[in-house]
């Protein structure tokens, strides 16, 4: 897997929340993938990934944007880090935040992705 792979891939992943699009969700995801969110779920294999995108974007809970703000990528681990802003509408309320992923691949798929959290709000505490 080259560099401009892992970025298409990411790429489509974020846009398939962002789309509620489930075609491009299942086209990036491995069968056996994990996912481990910044909010503590763990959704691990392909049918709990299916119920988790699709029970997600019910009842008005939508993405509003999840932009990319870099991606590096490790050849040998195959393996990348990508820095995003997320903001999104959940069970009516509106919730924003700047987050770090890291996502393995396996057969040019996402088999792992781990989500981190950093508060948009920042502060210089020495100055």
């Amino acid at each position: 897997m080259h560099r401009n792979d892992a970025v298409d891939t990411i790429t489509l992943y974020f846009e398939s929340w962002v789309e509620i699009d489930f075609s491009k969700f299942s086209r990036v995801i491995h069968d056996e993938a994990i996912v481990r969110e910044c909010t503590g779920a763990i959704i691990e294999g392909r049918d709990e990934l299916r119920k988790w995108f699709t029970q997600w974007n019910e009842d008005g809970n939508r993405v509003v944007h999840w932009i990319i703000e870099y991606i590096g990528f490790d050849k040998e681990s195959v393996s990348a880090f990508v820095e995003w802003r997320f903001k999104c509408i959940f069970e009516g309320k509106e919730y924003e935040w700047n987050g770090a992923s890291i996502v393995y691949f396996r057969d040019s798929l996402i088999v792992e992705l781990n989500e981190y959290e950093m508060k948009q709000e920042k502060f210089f505490p020495y100055r």
